[in-house]
């Protein structure tokens, strides 16, 4: 079995479990290919030295057939793992080290058992859909997916943007507003639900459009087909807005035409837990903490 994985900074307190799980993965006989700047950090910080198989950086070898991705941190690393992973079906794990962790929801109590999960194939797999995002000049480089949201901000405080949105070439509407999100089920317990907008079961099959402080009061979040291709012209006061899939952000001109629309993969996502979403939103937004219930 060949498993990847990638990492960021941590604090002292996972030091221990950090050893634990590698040393786990060496009793079982599992190939290990580490991020290399990972690797370093765990060398340096926990001055301890992973028996490892090979190094990526960015990139997955080619030759190697990946049984598993192992994405250590919270939601940002698990959604920098998937930037990595991208199109090669490969499923992924996320470890919790930080806080809320919808993605990275294995914790420090869980991580041997999961492991011992993974081992013996008691795991099931949920497809996660992903937005592409296109543009004549490309502006995101090789890779225009985001499994969150796409979202289109002001970089200026004092003024907003204007964007005008159709949606399978029907005019939607025209936003005055801080910007705009075009998130994923995935991504609507993300920056969308901070703006207002709904939270979604991550196997429908939807968009979700969530201005961000918009102008117009009666103007609300919308649910549209995942179908649906999204086409967003920007025509701002500012020469320049922040255009971001997930957490990588790019400056961009207006005057801008922009097009959303589904993307034809998905990111296989482990699930150790039978409904686990639902139980996540429980606990991470502390559902049923009234004593009536």
């Amino acid at each position: 079995m060949n498993v990847a994985i990638y990492g960021r900074n941590f604090g002292n307190s996972f030091s221990g479990m950090l050893i634990q799980l590698f040393e786990e993965l060496k009793e079982n006989e599992i190939n290990i290919y580490i991020d290399q700047k990972f690797n370093e950090f765990i060398v340096s910080k926990v001055f301890y030295h992973p028996e490892v198989k090979g190094y990526f950086e960015k990139e997955l070898p080619e030759d190697v057939e990946f049984d598993f991705f192992l994405s250590i941190g919270g939601d940002g690393t698990f959604l920098e793992s998937a930037t990595i992973v991208r199109d090669k079906g490969i499923p992924i794990l996320g470890f919790n080290t930080g806080r809320l962790g919808f993605l990275a929801y294995v914790n420090t109590n869980n991580l041997i058992w999961a492991i011992k999960q993974l081992i013996a194939g008691e795991y099931t797999i949920d497809k996660r859909m992903l937005l592409e995002v296109n543009s004549e000049d490309r502006f995101y480089g090789k890779n225009q997916y985001c499994l969150n949201e796409f979202a289109l901000q002001k970089k200026s405080r004092l003024n907003m943007i204007k964007l005008k949105v159709y949606a399978d070439g029907n005019y939607l509407n025209t936003y005055w507003s801080d910007g705009l999100i075009i998130a994923t089920p995935t991504g609507s317990t993300a920056y969308s639900l901070s703006c207002g907008g709904p939270i979604v079961a991550p196997h429908s099959d939807v968009v979700l459009i969530t201005p961000i402080a918009n102008h117009n009061l009666t103007v609300r979040p919308l649910v549209i087909s995942a179908n649906s291709e999204i086409k967003i012209l920007i025509e701002s006061n500012e020469d320049k807005v922040l255009a971001s899939l997930d957490y990588r952000a790019y400056s961009i001109k207006k005057s801008k035409e922009l097009t959303i629309k589904k993307a034809k993969f998905n990111i296989n996502f482990v699930n150790l837990f039978e409904n686990n979403y639902f139980s996540t939103l429980r606990s991470k937004l502390m559902w049923g903490t009234d004593l009536r219930n």
